[in-house]
């Protein structure tokens, strides 16, 4: 759980999939919810300074409390109360013994998603680390248990249409925080239309323009500029933005199509397939190979190769 630097994180801050867990990329739609004292309770309630790269956190404190280190602040709080921790945000906690609620862990890439043609405030509601207090025994209160609750359920039993469920149910989480936020809050981080406009960008050209210059080409910003605007709000450079999204698309095709690696490649704007491989290596740790050979089931595998399987 988190508590944010500057836009540079120091290298001595410890990076985690999860708790505890080495840094990894997120799998393409990754969401991921567990009790709050699951893990907590393991580490004696005190979780240590730490970041996660991808990642975004939303907890659910439902009983107890404690203080939570957010960037540079630190907010002691009582639940009932929600914590937003955006992605690439050093985060701590030191909680009462007891505390009980749910984590709920998302990939960056699926937020943004699902944030696609939300309103202003709503679309931008998990990119701001914060602490908001709900009234005890409230039906606010009662909402956000059932939400948790039902998320915890879809996410356990995978019945048919759980990946629209799941995805409601965020979205439904997203108005919450929006709504809870104070005014001062209702907005995004500083930039927040520039980010989006360049996330815009990167979505609309990325299979064919690779270089930050093409991509934000119709941006009012230096690349200095530009690349603090995306450590602020991602926690990465433009450049490893365009890369991620990149590395996104070409999981999916190698895990939800009967694709090979070239057409992959092609379909991705590379001209040459090994060139595609060693980047993809680099970015991912492994080859196309290996990452499709560690990922793909049965159940991912379409039986019409020109009908590509869903992302949850």
């Amino acid at each position: 759980m988190d508590s944010s630097p500057p836009l540079h994180p120091p290298r001595a801050v410890p990076h985690y999939f999860l708790y505890g867990e080495h840094a990894s990329r997120a799998a393409p739609g990754f969401v991921h919810v567990e009790t709050l004292s699951s893990r907590s309770a393991r580490y004696d309630w005190q979780i240590a300074p730490h970041l996660h790269e991808g990642l975004q956190q939303v907890l659910w404190a439902r009983e107890g409390g404690g203080e939570a280190r957010l960037d540079r602040a630190r907010v002691a709080f009582t639940a009932p109360a929600l914590i937003v921790v955006p992605a690439a945000s050093v985060h701590g906690f030191a909680w009462q013994p007891g505390s009980e609620g749910h984590v709920l862990t998302l990939a960056s890439e699926y937020v943004a998603m699902l944030a696609r043609g939300m309103e202003g405030a709503t679309a931008h509601a998990l990119d701001i680390a914060r602490v908001l207090p709900l009234p005890p025994g409230g039906e606010v209160a009662d909402e956000m248990a059932h939400l948790f609750a039902r998320l915890a359920r879809e996410l356990q039993f995978g019945a048919p249409g759980m990946a629209t469920a799941v995805a409601a149910q965020i979205q439904l989480l997203m108005v919450a925080v929006a709504r809870l936020a104070p005014p001062e809050q209702a907005g995004a981080l500083p930039g927040a239309e520039l980010w989006q406009r360049f996330r815009d960008a990167v979505e609309a050209g990325f299979r064919t323009r690779h270089a930050v210059a093409e991509v934000a080409a119709d941006l009012p910003l230096t690349r200095g500029r530009l690349d603090a605007l995306c450590r602020r709000h991602a926690g990465r450079t433009a450049q490893q933005v365009i890369h991620d999204r990149l590395v996104l698309e070409a999981q999916r095709g190698l895990i939800y199509t009967g694709l090979t690696v070239a057409e992959i490649a092609y379909g991705l704007g590379f001209v040459d397939p090994a060139y595609f491989t060693r980047f993809f290596a680099r970015e991912a740790g492994e080859t196309p190979g290996e990452f499709r050979r560690r990922h793909r089931t049965p159940e991912t595998i379409p039986s019409d190769r020109s009908q590509p399987g869903e992302v949850a």
